[in-house]
């Protein structure tokens, strides 16, 4: 191989490794409540259909899922819901749907479609724990009421433990995966982790 051929490779291949990594999906660590809370839409559906995949695979469009829902959680006025809409490819935070499944979907709202993605709160109805689908069900004690407050990854030490309205979450790694808790609006107006956290040492064992 000649040197000129040798750099042209080199570049190519240069090229296309920024253009991936450019490429990539990015998402800002994010606990399942708030997701459910950001979201214009929440609901369980069972996929029966899929639209749009281009026969390319190195080509981006947007895939159309055909669902059926089956229970509503937030955004009830929003009126019947037949299909969502995701990026064909996981760099650009397109998720894929199996069909026949059920799933927890949490959409937003883009010209009258409902668009989902892997930074949003999108999980097999099957993996979910009970304690998560109590929090979906319940409107009094439940993900919906938890709405009022607003949950923060920070740090132990720039927490401010003054904000009412502010559940503190001292680990981003496991907030994303956490199932067993839920952040909600007490009666004195104040917010806090239902149930309570343990000791935040313990967080700083998980790798």
């Amino acid at each position: 191989m000649n040197p000129f051929t040798h750099t042209l490779l080199c570049c190519a291949l240069l090229f296309l490794t920024l253009k991936e990594l450019t490429e990539a999906c990015s998402c800002v660590p994010s606990h399942p409540q708030q997701q459910f809370c950001d979201a214009d839409i929440v609901f369980r559906a069972k996929v029966t259909g899929e639209k749009g995949r281009p026969t390319d695979p190195m080509q981006s469009s947007t895939v159309q899922y055909l669902i059926k829902v089956l229970k509503v959680f937030k955004g009830f006025e929003k009126g019947n819901i037949h299909s969502v809409y995701t990026a064909s490819q996981s760099a650009t935070c397109g998720i894929t749907l199996e069909l026949k499944k059920e799933y927890l979907i949490a959409g937003h709202f883009q010209n009258g479609n409902v668009h989902i993605s892997l930074c949003g709160l999108v999980t097999p109805w099957d993996t979910l724990s009970q304690f998560q689908i109590k929090m979906l069900t319940q409107t009094d004690v439940g993900y919906l009421q938890g709405c009022l407050c607003k949950i923060k990854n920070c740090a132990r030490e720039s927490c401010n433990i003054h904000e009412r309205n502010v559940c503190h979450w001292p680990d981003s790694k496991n907030m994303i995966r956490d199932t067993e808790h839920a952040c909600i609006k007490k009666r004195d107006g104040s917010c806090s982790w239902h149930p309570a956290l343990p000791d935040k040492s313990e967080f700083n064992t998980h790798p």
